[in-house]
């Protein structure tokens, strides 16, 4: 076999490829298990290898509900889940269906792994991107990491690959059934997390290319991709519409779904959010955590900068705005004077959101997002990895959490790295296939949603960039080199 040779490896060698990918994917589980804070909440354990995230529970206890009363009740989360815990919990309790979860995640995600693989051989036709597609998976636990929690991630992201590998395996062998197994883990996807949406004109705009100027092969292909989102979010909303006695096409607002979205906690995020401060509470030093977590007595300086301020919103009136928000949950005070309160800091802090639109337009509608995507992008801190706090870490936890760190960087900087050259040297074929990851990205960092959870997505697919850039191709033909 010879290095750029585009021709698949062997079955045999396929399946050590996976079996490498495999067992390098449960030595990550071992290791968040084994390493895990001894102190962790006993609440968010799930068995032996699983963990419970804070959302856990309302993607698995409608499916639950279903097998008891015969309803799924959910508007709020779209049941991608569903197909795999519902058989399940006919044989199993729902703790051992929850620890089966996590094993079948661990192997989707290395079936994923090496069917990215595949997909940077057929689209770079190079067996260096093949092989680099699978060393960096399986060196970096930013997707790895999904396997142990119990939400819609893991399975979300080995959906999105799987779709892209059928579309990949059609453009080179232009059988029509692989369009429609592409549309129905398309369909996985979005039923798993609806930020995947978003695939649906990246592959229309990839099928058009293929098929270039031959208007009816284009229309076929549209249709047999199609057919299985159609009728797969078609009957979702159907079945909403009944239930509910509204269209609900994908999921409910947030403020009907999010059980603590109060009115004025919703005033403050937003207005957070709009002066391109991080949302997530839990992030020390941002604009929420200063809000709703940091102590009273915490020194710690308020996180908004001059440059933010208002005709009528100072660092003062900031500080008022945050100590009236405390109190509004204080229990002693009357009904009265709750309501008069709360009215006020959701009439402020919107006033203050109007005033810093008009005041600060090009930070608002360009700065900020740009700031997000940055932050998105290059985080300074790493979450979701169960180990205690670094003062508390042994050497290993160490530098398993700084290299998941420093690999996130390496990953993002390289990938924007392939983009620009491809860019420079008008790669038009390559390119194409970067439409994926940035569309999450810049849709994210433009709504300010930049929870590490939801870039795990893109990662992947950054992943099949920097494959790309390591082939070292210089062929520079129109789109259909890398499609076909």
């Amino acid at each position: 076999m010879t290095l750029d040779s585009s021709t698949l490896p062997s079955r045999s060698s396929l399946v050590k490829w996976f079996l490498f990918i495999l067992t390098t994917k449960f030595l990550w589980l071992i290791l968040f298990t084994f390493l895990r804070n001894p102190d962790w909440n006993p609440s968010f354990l799930a068995g032996t290898f699983g963990l419970y995230g804070g959302d856990s529970l309302t993607y698995y206890y409608p499916v639950d509900q279903l097998i008891k009363t015969g309803q799924y009740y959910g508007m709020c989360r779209m049941p991608g889940i569903l197909p795999v815990y519902f058989p399940l919990r006919f044989f199993l309790t729902e703790a051992h269906a929850h620890e089966v979860i996590v094993i079948l995640q661990v192997i989707f995600d290395s079936i994923a792994t090496l069917l990215l693989a595949i997909i940077a051989l057929h689209v770079f036709k190079s067996k260096r991107a093949f092989a680099v597609t699978i060393f960096i998976s399986c060196a970096t636990s930013f997707v790895a990491l999904r396997n142990s929690y119990l939400l819609s991630d893991s399975f979300c992201i080995s959906s999105l690959i799987t779709a892209f590998y059928f579309l990949s395996s059609y453009f080179n062998s232009a059988q029509k059934k692989h369009l429609l197994y592409a549309g129905v883990f398309l369909s996985w996807s979005i039923f798993l997390r609806q930020i995947t949406i978003l695939a649906i004109p990246v592959m229309a705009i990839m099928v058009v290319a293929y098929h270039r100027k031959d208007f009816r092969k284009t229309l076929y292909a549209g249709l047999f991709l199609g057919i299985p989102v159609a009728l797969s979010l078609g009957a979702w909303t159907i079945r909403n519409t009944i239930t509910f006695h509204r269209p609900i096409v994908l999921v409910a607002p947030l403020e009907e779904c999010m059980f603590n979205l109060t009115p004025e906690l919703a005033a403050i995020r937003t207005l957070i959010i709009g002066m391109g401060e991080d949302f997530q509470p839990w992030s020390k030093g941002g604009g929420a955590y200063w809000f709703f977590n940091q102590p009273i007595n915490d020194p710690l300086p308020c996180p908004f900068r001059e440059n933010q301020y208002t005709v009528s919103m100072q660092e003062a009136d900031l500080w008022q705005l945050r100590a009236d928000y405390r109190a509004i949950s204080d229990p002693s005070i009357s009904h009265e004077a709750h309501d008069s309160l709360q009215q006020s800091v959701v009439l402020r802090a919107n006033k203050f959101l109007t005033e810093y639109k008009s005041e600060h337009a090009f930070q608002f509608h360009v700065g900020n997002k740009l700031r997000f995507a940055r932050l998105f992008l290059f985080p300074g801190r790493i979450d979701d990895i169960p180990f205690p706090a670094v003062d508390k870490m042994n050497f290993l936890q160490k530098g398993i959490k700084a290299w998941s760190l420093v690999s996130l960087w390496l990953i993002h900087a390289s990938a924007l790295l392939v983009v620009f050259v491809w860019i420079l040297k008008r790669q038009k074929a390559w390119l194409i296939w970067a439409l994926l990851p940035l569309s999450f990205i810049i849709a994210l960092s433009y709504l300010g949603y930049i929870e590490q959870r939801y870039l795990a997505t893109s990662y992947p697919f950054f992943i099949l960039l920097i494959a790309g850039g390591l082939a070292n191709r210089k062929r520079t033909r129109a789109l259909s080199a890398p499609l076909h």
